[in-house]
């Protein structure tokens, strides 16, 4: 110890003369290096975490821009260096190193290593300054990157230029007319397919290298021009981000831009008509001299008017060019002996177009047979008939001829696809487009496809029916082969594709066959609906009008029952994303193998969004715009309810940060009515933001999940006190740390509108609201709080509050209030003042007495409440006693629902219940101290006692639940006063000490009631009791029921019967369940006489009830219990149920409209079907037999005679009656029954949880010809579900549904016998839903080749979890309205097809199983009933 004290002194010395040798560092700093050491680490930790998140959100940046081909900036490469350099594991473990050197060094910890602790704090102070220059330096980027400078489309190399000397002329011409100071338009025309477009580039290049021009821009024109579309091109040649979107405003943008060089050489290529130059922005002549305009045209009169006065044109190719360019591009072949004559010929057809000569030079390079050149040259000498304004007709045909020579099925539709993608396409699109339409085979993923995509692409350009785009990721289409292709397209597959003027689409028949529509640039006003266009072979469509105006029936795409892609992306307004939720991650550096959010960005005309965004990473800089109208945006989470009520709802989780400024989100805010923010960082700022203006249009709040917020609104943080003035709901859930909802001043207009508030999980929050503020919530109608553990009162006192005795709070509109899982909870107000007493649980009166806690007082009033619910909360009175109940407010309570409020002792006493007059549900459960609901005090005269009250006149609804009273209705209390003559539905349940439910005399009460429930209730041996002191003719009084519909008893041990004496009748009961009720052997009971009358003192006659017991026991069902419309009967097995059934046969009349028998929980004891139980099978009219948890081993059915029954009716008689058969929960049943029995007019058959069925779900021999819908579920014995036997009878079957069988191995068990012989053809003609679900053993629905399948009506497929099934059936099927299946079990998720159902399911198997699919492939080849199986 004194080593260490001497070393702590030399350290001080050190500093001492450290600190006057270096006066600037002054030696408190010095001492604090080693008494501070700990927060210093602590801080340098801190600064780390803060540098690893800045590092992440730079690197996402960093990402997102090489994603879009910006350059990053090279000092914040030399930023994230260095941060790397802090941040990296070396570094901290030897920080990590560093502080465990500077623990004491002994072992009584009473010897610190002052110098490893003072070099460590002085270490960690240094690092933590550069890592806060660090985050400074971080803080100065505006952004990490910029755009490349990109060459514009006429200053890339073009390889296929070719310096034809016949051109020489045109070329110099040109050049001299660029130099030509007089000259400011340029014009130069040709035939199509002539090389117009590869030589004014070349001549740009030219210029460009001469220094003629500063900049160079060029644009296709096109026939089908749009003006916004050329000025898009233009800009992004000079970079130029358009600001305005008016016509107007663009092109004033552009020509300011244009302005600014001094000399600068526009490229208009392919003009057919004129152009308004003043409108597109492009200035010349004397608005700007240095302005040169270089035009490109078919015809010489487009040129003309534009008012170009030197037009140059180019010719064909002359005398050995032709050849000279075919030969270079056919190669060596064309010179073989066979073929070189001919290859001559076929040059020279080509008219001298080097698009014709390339084009089919292309073709025929690897042509090796004579035959293949003779054909070319008759096709080329046999020209097309369609006639194009500057198309050759040899060309049409050259250009058809080299489609034709494509090698594969995927690169034809490919080539023509393209063809409708305009100029400059991306071939992104073409993969998602050609992925809709199922064009590409043989791949497995995404990834995977666009690798074939650009393959693709790659070889229709070498077929040079492609050009190179701007970028390697597009493509172009010369005009000329643009136009051949869409002719092609038209003709031999119904495409239509328009421009110019298109007023509607026509019904004639050609739409009928058609197959695609693209309608980019038409101008189309209106699209009919589904009575006036009916386009059944329809799979694409593409809009692309400009018009604002066009209208979209409801109806359009009703009659396009095929269509699988569709592009609106050019019109679109809206957009609805609810199913897809695997957005890309923008900023990775693998490929991209999914749709991303950075695609949204580019639908300029998006107006309303509705899209769920799971992973927040997935959200891209700027990706929602102010242009959003209409809007609801989930990031994070999923659907909330408040977003249906409103146009704009943002709901998000955001538990890292995302850039909300960048993305766009902050934008919205400001206008936002819905917003949910769960678990969102920063939420505090978010709501506190400037920019939100106090969210002035906000009207449902949702704050969840934060453990920071202690104040929802404070008024001394927020930027505008008239925060929220339209706030309508606000919900507040597991807010951990939250105190107080509202806190500080606030202006009168803040939450002026609130409605309703629900708070959950909020457990340090106390009440909420202040008695002032509380006044301030005059609209207030729903107030909900549950599970806050510290919650004491509703509304607080605050000390600072003057509030008078007299002052009384009311809520006039409110009409809900609910509290649950409250255990601090001690009334609705309360007062800081007197907070330590009610701390306590008790409360002071007026007079300053102390009473028991009561709910309600005069204090807080509630004159509209109707609905009241109170859970698990402490209080022990609910109305104050010094108080009349009218005070309470609760004439319009019209919901009472009270549960696990331990303490109460009563609901109501006699004198207050009458002013309940609108009640008409009460519930009453888990309050063990509760002896009675209502409670007649000791002290009431007995005029009151016996005066005639009326209770609860409108009560329709009543619960008693885990209670133990023993009687439901107070003896004392009028049978009339009770308000029962408007009761629907009575339910008790496991009240243990009660005895029965009614009394005889007031039975007639009950007039309305339709549901009547009694479970669990050991004591109960009567549900009605006859009344003490009837005279005979009130014991013989017939007793009604007359609306019950719904009758329960189960678990009753001592219930014997109904009711006793009096005939009882059920008019209208339609649903009777009896079960676990061992000694109810009757339902009712009479008696030979009806009791000994006896007389007391006063001479007074009444009847001894025990008499009664020599009644005469009757049947369970018998003519003295009337069920005279029952039409569903469910009985549970006991002891007693043979004899309880023994009557059924004579009381038949009177269940002659029963149609459902239910038989649940038989004892294992009875393996098989007891024969006693066949006459309930034998009613007349039953239909359904519905067996659930019983032990029988298998369905056998016998009859036998009762009561001298001649001729029993037959099993087979009885089973063929029912219609419905639905069997759950038969642990060990193993058939369902024999050859020779079975039901054979059966309409659903439902079978479910029977685990031990062998093999078949029937045998062979049984027929189905009236199955309508058959559902397996859970039943792991079965192999094979059905022979195919028997599925040949399923023609009436319309839905099939398998699932959770885990042995099943295919649903038709095929025939056996040679592959040869002729297949055996299976239909389900009716067929329409077929569900195939967790099957994990099955292989296909039928594995045999000796059959074929039918399903002419099938519509909807789904499979899902079925790992081995490889294909649908080996032997071939026809599925003609199938053209889709769902390959998950929920309703919104992706479908798939691939063509056929077989396709389809071996798609599905080869996703999950990869490195299966060659054995597959293999196992498969060879197989001719595969490769002949009917495509679907």
């Amino acid at each position: 110890m004194e080593a260490c004290i001497s070393f702590v002194v030399s350290i001080l010395s050190s500093v001492a003369g450290k600190a006057a040798q270096y006066a600037v560092d002054p030696i408190a700093r010095q001492v604090s290096y080693l008494f501070k050491h700990e927060s210093k680490i602590q801080n340098l930790r801190d600064q780390l975490q803060k540098l690893k998140d800045a590092r992440e959100r730079v690197q996402e940046d960093v990402n997102a821009a090489k994603r879009q081909g910006e350059e990053i900036f090279s000092y914040v490469d030399e930023w994230l260096t260095k941060v790397d350099g802090k941040i990296c594991d070396e570094a901290v473990a030897q920080l990590d190193e560093d502080e465990e050197n500077a623990k004491p060094s002994c072992f009584v910890w009473l010897c610190p290593n002052f110098s490893s602790r003072y070099q460590l704090s002085r270490k960690a102070e240094k690092e933590a300054n550069i890592i806060a220059e660090l985050l400074k330096d971080k803080d100065q980027f505006d952004r990490v990157s910029c755009r490349p400078v990109l060459e514009g489309i006429a200053m890339r190399p073009d390889k296929e230029y070719e310096a034809f000397e016949s051109r020489t002329g045109a070329f110099v011409a040109i050049m001299e007319a660029l130099k030509d100071a007089n000259l400011s338009i340029i014009g130069v025309y040709g035939m199509g397919g002539v090389g117009k477009t590869t030589l004014v580039k070349q001549v740009a290049r030219q210029a460009k290298d001469e220094n003629l021009f500063d900049e160079v821009v060029m644009a296709a024109v096109t026939q089908s021009f749009d003006i916004k579309k050329i000025q898009d091109l233009i800009a992004d040649e000079l970079d130029l981000k358009f600001e305005k979107q008016s016509d107007p405003g663009r092109a004033g943008e552009l020509r300011n831009r244009l302005k600014k060089n001094k000399k600068v050489l526009v490229i208009l290529d392919d003009i057919w008509v004129k152009l308004d130059m003043e409108a597109l922005g492009i200035p010349y002549g004397g608005e700007h001299q240095g302005c040169k305009i270089l035009l490109t045209s078919r015809e010489h009169d487009a040129l003309s008017l534009m008012g170009s006065l030197n037009n140059i044109s180019i010719q064909k190719l002359k005398e050995k060019e032709p050849w000279n360019l075919f030969e270079k591009k056919a190669g060596n072949i064309v010179r073989r002996p066979d073929l070189h004559p001919t290859a001559i010929e076929v040059a020279k057809e080509c008219a001298g177009l080097p698009i014709a000569i390339v084009t089919v030079a292309e073709a025929m390079k690897n042509k090796e047979n004579l035959s293949d050149w003779k054909y070319v040259l008759n096709e080329l000498r046999n020209p097309s008939e369609r006639n194009f304004k500057g198309i050759p007709a040899g060309a049409y045909s050259a250009i058809e001829l080299s489609y034709k020579f494509l090698e594969d099925v995927e690169h034809q539709p490919t080539f023509l696809l393209c063809s409708i993608m305009g100029h400059d396409a991306a071939i992104e699109d073409l993969l998602k487009f050609g992925i809709g339409l199922g064009l590409f085979h043989g791949v497995n993923t995404i990834e995977e496809t666009r690798y074939k995509v650009f393959a693709l692409v790659s070889n229709l350009k070498r077929s040079s029916l492609l050009l190179d785009g701007c970028t390697f990721e597009r493509f172009d289409m010369h005009d000329v082969v643009r136009d051949v292709a869409m002719s092609i397209a038209s003709r031999d597959h119904h495409w239509l594709a328009r421009d110019g003027e298109f007023k509607e689409l026509s019904n004639e028949e050609t739409m009928r066959n058609c197959e695609l529509i693209c309608l980019e640039y038409a101008k189309v006003c209106e699209l009919p609906d589904h009575d006036q266009l009916e386009c059944p072979n329809l799979t694409f469509v593409s809009l692309g009008s400009e018009d604002s105006s066009l209208k979209i029936s409801d109806n359009f795409f009703r009659g396009m029952q095929k269509l699988r892609v569709l592009d609106f992306a050019k019109i679109l307004e809206e957009l609805y994303l609810y199913s897809f939720d695997r957005w890309e991650v923008e900023g990775h550096e693998k490929p991209r193998t999914n749709a991303s959010l950075v695609e949204l960005q580019h639908l300029s005309h998006l107006t309303t969004l509705e899209v769920r965004i799971p992973n927040v990473q997935s959200v891209p800089k700027e990706l929602f715009s102010i242009k959003l109208e209409r809007y609801k945006i989930m990031i994070g989470t999923e659907w909330w309810y408040h977003m249906s009520k409103t146009s704009r709802g943002l709901n998000l989780k955001l538990n890292k940060s995302i850039h909300l400024d960048d993305s766009g989100v902050k934008t919205l805010l400001r206008k936002t009515e819905a917003l949910g923010l769960d678990a969102v960082k920063d939420v505090m700022d978010m709501l506190y933001d400037s920019n939100t203006e106090g969210f002035p249009h906000l009207k449902h709040l949702l704050v969840r999940n934060d453990s920071e917020v202690k104040y929802l609104i404070n008024s001394m943080e927020l930027a505008s006190c008239k925060a929220f003035p339209l706030l309508e709901t606000l919900f507040l859930r597991e807010l951990n740390n939250l105190e107080a909802i509202f806190y500080g001043q606030l202006q009168a207009e803040c939450f002026g509108q609130l409605r309703i508030i629900e708070v959950e999980h909020c457990n340090m929050l106390k009440n909420l609201f202040s008695f002032a503020l509380a006044r301030k919530l005059g609209h207030l109608q729903e107030i909900s709080v549950s599970d806050c553990e510290n919650f004491t009162e509703l509304i607080v006192e605050k000390r600072e509050e003057e509030i008078g005795d007299d002052d009384i709070l009311e809520f006039s509109q409110l009409r809900s209030l609910r509290l649950e899982d409250l255990p601090s909870f001690i009334g609705l107000f309360n007062s800081e003042k007197r907070l330590s007493s009610s701390q306590q649980g008790r409360v002071q009166s007026i007079d300053g007495s102390s009473t028991a806690t009561s709910l309600f007082d005069r204090k807080v009033m509630f004159p509209c409440l109707k609905e009241l619910w109170l859970s698990y909360i402490t209080v022990e009175k609910l109305w104050h006693d010094q108080f009349p109940v009218t005070s309470f407010s609760v004439e319009k309570l019209t919901v009472l629902t009270v549960e696990g409020c331990h303490n109460l002792k009563n609901l109501f006493t006699s004198s207050m219940v009458e002013s309940f007059v609108q009640l008409k549900s009460l519930h009453v459960s888990n309050c063990y101290a509760i002896e009675e609901v209502i409670t007649v005090p000791a002290g009431l005269l007995e005029e009151e006692r016996m005066r005639k009250m009326f209770v609860f006149p409108g009560l329709e609804q009543l619960r008693i639940r885990f209670m133990i009273v023993e009687k439901l209705w107070h003896e004392q209390l009028s049978v009339t006063s009770f308000g029962v003559q408007n009761l629907t539905k009575l339910e008790v349940c496991e009240c243990h000490n009660l005895k029965n439910i009614f009394t005889s005399s007031m039975v007639e009460s009950f007039v309305q009631l339709k549901t009547l429930s009694v479970e669990e209730c050991n004591e109960i041996e009567e549900i009605i009791i006859v009344t003490e002191g009837l005279v005979e003719e009130e014991r013989t009084r017939k007793m009604v029921f007359p609306k019950l519909d719904y009758l329960e008893l189960r678990d009753l041990p001592k219930l014997k019967r109904f009711g006793f004496g009096n005939p009882i009748e059920f008019p209208s009961l339609t649903y009777l369940h009896i079960e676990q009720c061992p000694v109810l052997n009757i339902v009712h009971s009479d008696s030979i006489s009806v009791g000994t009358t006896v007389e007391n003192e006063a001479g007074e006659s009444s009847i001894l009830m025990e008499n009664l017991h020599s009644d005469v026991l009757k049947y369970l069902f018998s003519e003295k219990l009337a069920f005279p419309n029952l039409q569903q009967l469910h009985l549970g097995w006991d002891d007693g149920m043979k004899e309880r059934l023994h009557g059924l046969r004579l009381a038949s009349d009177y269940f002659c409209k029963l149609k459902v028998l239910g038989l649940v929980r038989f004892p294992q004891q009875l393996a098989i079907f007891p024969s006693y139980l066949f006459q309930l099978l034998s009613l007349p009219n039953l239909e359904s037999l519905q067996i659930e948890g019983c032990y029988f081993e298998e369905l056998v059915f016998q009859s036998e005679g009762v009561g001298g029954e001649e001729k029993p009716a037959s099993a087979s008689m009885v089973l063929s009656r029912l219609t419905e058969l639905r069997l759950s929960y038969l642990d060990e049943l193993m058939h369902l029954w024999k050859e020779k029995e079975g039901f054979q007019n059966l309409r659903i058959l439902h079978v479910e949880r029977c685990p031990k069925l062998k093999s078949n779900l029937v045998p062979s021999s049984v027929c189905f010809r009236n199955l309508m819908t058959l559902r397996v579920s859970g039943c792991d014995g079965i192999i094979k579900l059905v022979t195919h036997s028997t599925a040949k009878s399923l023609v009436q079957l319309r839905e099939m549904r398998i699932g959770y069988c885990g042995k099943i191995e295919e649903i038709i068990e095929g025939s056996d016998g040679d592959r040869d012989e002729v297949k055996v053809e299976i239909i389900f003609p009716k067929l329409n839903l077929l569900e195939l679900c967790r099957l994990s053993n099955l292989e296909s629905f039928c594995s045999s080749g000796n059959h074929t399948f039918g399903f002419p009506s099938l519509a909807t497929v789904i499979v899902y979890n079925c790992p081995k099934m490889k294909m649908f059936s080996k032997g071939g099927l026809n599925a003609p309205m199938l053209h889709e299946v769902r390959p998950t079990e929920w309703v919104v998720g992706d479908w798939i097809w691939e063509g056929s159902l077989n396709s389809t399911i071996q798609k599905l198997f080869t996703e999950r199983n990869p490195m299966e699919e060659m054995q597959y492939s293999i196992e498969d080849q060879g197989n001719p009933s595969i490769s002949n199986t009917q495509s679907t």
